[in-house]
């Protein structure tokens, strides 16, 4: 297994002196239904911005025998958690609002030809600029782009490949908003130590 980067690392440096949370994307049960990680924590432990997903199932299923697998987000949006995220950008952004994103190349998705790339921890990324709302349908329909960033320095999100979780920076009314949600299950990053550790195995 490749060493775990720290979260922030995901995040370029322009953004670097934003608030980071971590969202965490609900895994789905043998009926498609959307399950919390919160769901299975073991009394008296709460998510934490390094909390790894593989670990928090073993520790569940020693106590549970029975308990099924779920199935992995593997970076897809679920609907709840599409429209709240979908809500908070558009209404700080507004829907066609355009953000740099990339997208990792090894995707079955056609990209135009004159499309530019980078890399980041040894993979190829696609650069496109796509308003919210695509961002979010891409979400649903295939894989959320791993990079999202606003190009005046105000919100953006990294994550690995096949995510269980985003990665996010925002500036402080975003970050509020973002946290605070109901429908969404997030934390905050402590930068200097938090790690984003490697996705859901299930």
């Amino acid at each position: 297994m490749e060493d775990s980067l720290l979260a922030r690392d995901y995040i370029t440096e322009d953004f670097h002196s934003l608030r980071l949370l971590r969202l965490f994307l609900p895994t789905h049960d043998r009926l498609d239904e959307p399950q919390r990680w919160s769901e299975i924590l073991p009394a008296g432990v709460e998510l934490a911005g390094s909390t790894d997903w593989n670990e928090l199932w073993s520790a569940h299923s020693l106590e549970h025998a029975d308990a099924e697998l779920p199935r992995a987000p593997l970076g897809t949006l679920d609907l709840s958690t599409a429209q709240a995220l979908g809500e908070i950008l558009i209404a700080h952004f507004g829907p066609r609002y355009p953000l740099h994103t990339r997208s990792w190349v090894g995707r079955a998705r056609a990209f135009p030809p004159d499309a530019t790339s980078s890399s980041f921890d040894g993979h190829e990324f696609v650069h496109e600029i796509l308003g919210i709302e695509e961002v979010i349908a891409s979400a649903m329909r295939d894989q959320v782009p791993e990079f999202v960033e606003d190009p005046f320095k105000t919100f953006a999100w990294g994550t690995c490949l096949y995510p269980d979780s985003l990665i996010i920076a925002a500036e402080p009314m975003l970050f509020r908003a973002l946290h605070q949600d109901p429908r969404l299950e997030a934390v905050s990053i402590m930068s200097h130590r938090d790690i984003l550790p490697a996705p859901f195995e299930g």
